[in-house]
């Protein structure tokens, strides 16, 4: 793909690309940092569009992986944000490092579409909409699976928390 076949075809598209990073992200500046980020990585496989169908659906494709991207890195931000707010009690610090550790490795365990979904709504704070926009579902398909991820680590944390003995 030459300079001007990519200004006419994938330059276009900033827009659009624009508010869907806004909307997953909620900053206008994150938002245009990543649609940036995305028309940079687009134009270094500008040898590669020629052969892709969708020009559109591969550019939304990175640009939402680049927000999913950005999401992780506010995620880890908060995470220490929770640990300062515990103070100074080693024990209370423990026993959080515990439950989220059992939580990651169960999420982690989870089905692919579920662990995503899982991710985006209680981690990332996403609206049911917009990771229905990123899973190529409908948002109560989300909240189906949501439901169904949700219950299962709720019965695996009840089993581990029980030390395996069945409740009556």
């Amino acid at each position: 793909m030459t300079k001007e076949e990519f200004q006419k075809q994938v330059i276009p598209m900033g827009d659009k690309l624009y508010r869907v990073a806004f909307r997953l992200l909620g900053n206008s500046e994150t938002a245009k940092d990543v649609l940036q980020e995305s028309f940079l990585k687009l134009w270094e496989k500008r040898h590669e569009l020629s052969d892709i169908i969708s020009i559109d659906a591969f550019a939304c494709t990175v640009l939402k992986n680049k927000c999913l991207d950005k999401l992780r890195q506010q995620r880890e931000m908060v995470d220490i944000d929770v640990l300062k707010t515990l103070g100074n009690n080693p024990e209370a610090t423990f026993d959080h490092h515990e439950k989220i550790a059992e939580i990651r490795k169960l999420i982690q365990m989870l089905p692919e579409k579920q662990k995503m979904i899982i991710q985006m709504r209680d981690i990332d704070c996403c609206s049911f909409e917009e990771i229905a926009i990123l899973a190529d579902t409908t948002a109560n398909n989300v909240r189906v699976q949501l439901c169904i991820a949700r219950k299962w680590i709720k019965e695996e944390l009840i089993k581990v928390y029980n030390y395996g003995i069945p409740s009556d």
